[in-house]
């Protein structure tokens, strides 16, 4: 009888996935349209519930995609209801949920609340809707996380992009482009940064690297922190200590970040007569001499 309930249960979730599915592929293929007589922000809320499904179709090719057209195409939602959306993809409901667990589909959840997080902040830096307190919390909240997560996996089979760490990064980088954002703030985001490089337990293989790296660019980029500050910061990194092998992934993990960092400022032209970088470059790589 169990066995039935649950061959049932299992069965009547995918049919529901597979309505949910037909219904958003005739939104995207209407030009993203909302279907009429239904409130707004009932619906963003609705397709907001999708982003913790471990249907890759679902969540990624459609929920958010429509999330990314509503929200910054269409400016959907007035700054009261965008900052209630903002409030709860920051919340234990969505991107600290079950936060610490690694290996359990609970990362989807928080990875793409990321990715909502950034959709809101990118909405911010157009219309500025947000205070600078509020702003604030934001940033203070997003490196909390960054502190927390443990669960650093890229692409997950059968189920699409986990990718915590490049995800937080794309949320990390709007909160530098933001107007309430200078050199202490940008000082605070590194840190973040700096745990996700110093606490994976692997080297990363799906280009976090180079998303980190963005946000650092960035950086550098809007004149918010000299480039010398940042080679400051980086031969401040302590690496862990916890055994050797730990430690390895995370010094080749810095290396990865520095050589990313150092050819997008050079294609920007921002790396200056004096290569820092390559000074940092040495401290992370034991082959030069």
């Amino acid at each position: 009888m169990l066995y039935s309930i649950y061959v049932w249960k299992n069965e009547w979730e995918i049919g529901v996935e597979k309505v949910l599915k037909e219904e958003l592929r005739i939104i995207v293929g209407n030009n993203f349209s909302l279907p009429q007589g239904i409130d707004e922000y009932s619906m963003v809320q609705q397709v907001v519930d999708l982003l913790s499904s471990t249907d890759p179709e679902l969540r990624d090719k459609l929920a958010y995609r429509i999330l990314d057209n509503w929200l910054l195409e269409k400016k959907l939602l007035p700054d009261e209801q965008l900052v209630k959306l903002l409030n709860n993809a920051i919340s234990h409901n969505m991107l600290f949920n079950r936060i610490g667990e690694v290996g359990t589909d609970s990362i989807f959840l928080r990875s793409f609340s990321s990715l909502l997080i950034a959709l809101l902040l990118i909405r911010d830096n157009r219309d500025q809707y947000l205070t600078e307190n509020k702003v604030r919390k934001i940033m203070n909240t997003l490196i909390t996380y960054c502190k927390s997560e443990k669960d650093y996996r890229g692409y997950v089979e059968g189920k699409g992009w986990a990718h915590a760490a490049a995800h937080i990064s794309d949320a990390l980088d709007e909160c530098v482009r933001n107007r309430y954002v200078g050199l202490e703030e940008c000082k605070l985001v590194w840190s973040g940064l700096n745990s996700i490089l110093e606490s994976a337990p692997e080297v990363f293989s799906s280009e976090e690297d180079e998303r980190i790296a963005t946000t650092v660019t960035a950086m550098v980029e809007l004149g918010k922190v000299p480039l010398s500050v940042i080679c400051e910061w980086l031969m401040d990194v302590k690496l862990p200590t916890v055994n050797e092998l730990t430690r390895r992934h995370s010094r080749i993990n810095f290396k990865h970040f520095t050589r990313c960092l150092m050819i997008r400022l050079s294609e920007k032209g921002l790396l200056g007569a004096e290569n820092d970088l390559i000074r940092v470059e040495r401290r992370f790589n034991p082959y030069i001499e």
